[in-house]
């Protein structure tokens, strides 16, 4: 099986898990609990070691990125697990896993290692701790979900090129069937010579609808000749009449015209009614004669909900000709859009 190994990566400088961040007595050497400062990390010092596998053959004929995956993903979705995990786990075997699983919502990925390293560990007289940690995306000889799939909402295709393969009994929960995308979508999906780049908005509604996000990401990632390359922090969004909600952007390159993503997207949504809403706000892609820039939805020039959370991922971008920071200096609804998690990717994995 051929494999990708990425090694040494740490939490940012300054933020849980990171040499900057001074230890502090209390903390047993196996478990690393503060006694007496809660609000430090229990954990400093982590880097973790990463390999995956999975067949890169279709990237090296093609030399394609959209085959393999992206390196600085997965190193950002590492980092920010072992970033948030110092403060609130007690065990690195559960920081160890957490990174695993976040590694497997690429749908590529069919096993990881992971080996986790505490440098300086307190009471302990050794150089380091390392705990390493082997997973796999799917088993064929059960028909439960994969570790991933199972946090995510979405669960695993039998076959990597079906998109049917994902349907299951109607006693199943909601968000089970995002990789099936139906016969309606799958007609719809007409690729493209070249990739472009998808910017796509998703609302959520307070409650389940961070969970039904998320399973979305999952399952954009999952069509063939889709890849994720950046996914926006959570926003909370305040409703003047009606209930709050939630609200993030997502930037794949695809293959996939404006029509067909949208079909694709409305699938998607389809399948939750009001729990879950995507569309596609823009797409682009750069020819020898300049770029050409398809607007999906004109009416988000105005909207914070989704101008805040797009220009955290691309500040310099603009959107049909404006900076984004001009639109949403503009934008009407920007007191009621306020930050709300910047790690809500890898939330609720166990």
């Amino acid at each position: 099986m051929d494999s990708i190994r990425l090694t040494g990566i740490r939490a940012a400088a300054g933020q849980g898990g990171s040499p900057s961040v001074s230890s502090h007595a209390g903390r047993s050497s196996h478990t690393g609990r503060f006694s007496q400062y809660p609000d430090v990390p229990r954990w400093r010092d982590l880097r973790a070691d990463v390999t995956i596998a999975f067949d890169l053959r279709e990237a090296i004929a093609d030399d394609d990125i959209t085959e393999t995956v992206d390196y600085a993903q997965l190193t950002d979705r590492v980092r920010q697990v072992m970033a948030s995990s110092a403060y609130d786990c007690a065990l690195l075997e559960t920081i160890a896993g957490r990174i695993a699983q976040a590694v497997l919502l690429s749908h590529r990925v069919q096993c990881v290692d992971v080996v986790l390293h505490c440098g300086q560990p307190s009471d302990a007289d050794v150089d380091e701790i390392a705990v390493a940690i082997h997973r796999l995306a799917d088993d064929s000889s059960h028909d439960s979900a994969t570790p991933a799939a199972q946090a995510s909402g979405s669960m695993p295709r039998q076959g990597r090129g079906d998109h049917d393969d994902g349907r299951h009994d109607d006693g199943q929960r909601d968000g089970s069937q995002h990789n099936a995308q139906g016969d309606q979508a799958e007609s719809a999906q007409t690729p493209m010579r070249q990739p472009s780049h998808a910017v796509i908005a998703m609302h959520g509604e307070n409650g389940d609808g961070e969970r039904l996000m998320r399973a979305a990401v999952v399952a954009l990632d999952s069509v063939p000749g889709n890849q994720v390359t950046g996914i926006s922090p959570l926003y909370h969004v305040s409703a003047i009449d009606g209930p709050d909600s939630l609200s993030a952007v997502v930037l794949v390159d695809t293959r996939l015209n404006l029509p067909a993503l949208s079909h694709l997207l409305a699938s998607i949504s389809d399948k939750h009614r009001d729990a879950l809403t995507l569309r596609a706000i823009t797409m682009w892609s750069d020819a020898n004669d300049g770029r050409h820039e398809h607007i999906g939805w004109q009416e988000a020039k105005s909207m914070a909900s989704i101008l805040a959370p797009w220009m955290d991922i691309e500040p310099d971008a603009r959107f049909d000709g404006d900076p984004l920071s001009y639109l949403l200096a503009l934008a009407p609804d920007a007191t009621r859009v306020g930050l709300l998690s910047d790690s809500w990717i890898v939330g609720g994995l166990q």
